[in-house]
């Protein structure tokens, strides 16, 4: 959801970003589960390693960020990157507790699709042993977001 900064909001039409947040939540999980793109495989673990680091210490670097690098390392972290409000007299303590809801969005949907497994055979054979890695590089992926 970007920065905890709100700009100023005229209407409630951009409540309307539930939407693409929520497809690309699934999109996300799907992407992972068909990739196999986990911290288990080790793929993606120096990266996300690096990105976690870089946002937590972002506050002391003395230059502007590039605003490249900083945009993928916002969604390495699960965020949006960019300044936004979803409707009209929200404030920061309201944006960042919305910040909340994505990261346990995204360990229902994984959730949803290990009790599916253990019940349908059909989703078992289709997602393989994949959901449990995915499970925990979406904690991995997400922890930043929630320390802070």
């Amino acid at each position: 959801l970007g920065s905890n900064k709100c700009k100023e909001c005229n209407s409630n039409v951009y409540i309307l970003l539930i939407i693409p947040f929520a497809l690309a939540g699934i999109i996300l999980v799907v992407f992972l589960l068909i990739l196999n793109l986990t911290v288990s495989v080790g793929t993606i673990n120096g990266l996300i390693f690096y990105a976690n680091i870089v946002k937590l210490y972002e506050p002391l670097f003395p230059t502007e960020p590039i605003p490249f690098l900083s945009q993928f390392i916002s969604w390495i972290n699960l965020d949006l990157g960019i300044e936004t409000c979803f409707y009209k007299g929200m404030n920061a303590c309201e944006k960042t507790g919305l910040q909340f809801i994505f990261p346990f969005y995204l360990w229902f949907i994984i959730g949803l699709i290990i009790l599916l497994a253990r019940y349908f055979s059909k989703i078992s054979k289709l997602v393989g042993n994949n959901v449990t890695p995915v499970l925990a590089t979406l904690l991995l992926l997400s922890y930043t977001k929630l320390l802070r």
